[in-house]
């Protein structure tokens, strides 16, 4: 068998973004991580590994038996090239931000071979990506759950009571940290209302808790949820993600696994790993944001299942 694994950051990617998409060290450390990880456990598995790299990383990544390295350049039409990888391979593994539109790009850039992804397919990629979207849909199955949010323009045009101080402002797609500001006045609500475009950013109060992430393999109504770990950035409330901090107190483990239970099966179906990441706290518990891509949490999880993670992405039995 044989599996292409496309990472957005290491694969290429930053070609097309040029200097558009200002994420940073971090971001891009996060992503080569977690495609090492996972690409080895394919490999420990004995399935080959097809990976198209960005040949400005290609030393990132040592020649080993089963992976093969496809390097990219500046000159290559990226669609156009996933789409000739993807005709000889069995499975196929997106990774991307959602930010900009970038891991649902991907996703219809190989569309017609949709029957051999291992990720979330276009229609849930599109309600995840988008913290409006996520929002609306889960309030439409009447899911209280969800962090009550609403779109930063909205917030400025309407009463200013909507939610009292302190508050949390983040790019509607936003990946990680990125762009999270914490409002704690009006004073600094007032110096970002002329610096930020409203209809590009989600406003929603700041959850006071413990934030927890728990991530879940699909395979349509079928899940496996994995144990749920507490995120660790390197400054409070939120920054820099630096670690996943496992096991996680029993109370917390139980109330974040009804939380992801009630989340993942009110979305559309989808297979892959999905990660939830929610903040619970003494005054209840709160969906934050849906992940439809690999996030960091898998680094922690493959050393602590017992069974490979990766392989398991190809169905309940492997």
């Amino acid at each position: 068998m044989q599996i292409l694994i496309f990472e957005w950051l290491t694969g290429g990617g930053l070609w097309i973004d040029g200097v558009s998409f200002h994420c940073g060290a971090a971001i891009r450390s996060q992503g080569k991580r977690m495609l090492q990880a996972i690409a080895q456990d394919f490999l420990i598995a004995g399935i080959e590994v097809i990976l198209p790299i960005d040949e400005r990383s290609i030393g990132d990544f040592p020649a080993v038996d089963g992976l093969t390295l496809w390097p990219v350049s500046s000159q290559v039409d990226l669609g156009d090239f996933l789409k000739n990888l993807a005709k000889d391979v069995d499975r196929i593994l997106l990774i991307a931000p959602e930010t900009g539109a970038r891991l649902l790009n991907c996703v219809q850039w190989l569309e017609s071979f949709r029957e051999k992804f291992l990720s979330p397919v276009e229609e849930f990629v599109r309600i995840a990506s988008s913290k409006q979207a996520s929002f609306n849909f889960l309030q439409a199955q009447g899911f209280d759950g969800v962090s009550r949010g609403m779109e930063f323009a909205d917030f400025l045009n309407g009463p200013m009571d909507n939610f009292g101080f302190p508050m949390v402002i983040k790019p509607m797609d936003g990946v990680g940290g990125e762009g999270l500001r914490l409002i704690k006045d009006c004073g600094e609500l007032e110096q970002l209302e002329g610096q930020l475009a409203g209809s590009d950013y989600w406003v929603e109060p700041f959850y006071q808790g413990v934030p927890v992430s728990v991530s879940v393999i699909c395979h349509g109504d079928r899940f496996t949820f994995l144990p749920a770990t507490e995120q660790v950035f390197d400054r409070e409330p939120f920054g820099d993600f630096i670690g996943s901090r496992f096991p996680v107190h029993q109370d917390l483990e139980c109330r974040a696994r009804r939380l992801a239970e009630k989340t993942i099966r009110l979305l559309p179906p989808t297979q892959g790993y999905v990660g939830l990441d929610m903040v619970l706290g003494a005054e209840g518990d709160q969906l934050i944001e849906v992940n439809p891509r690999l996030t960091m949490s898998y680094l922690k999880l493959r050393q602590v299942c017992a069974f490979n993670l990766a392989t398991r992405m190809l169905g309940p039995s492997s």
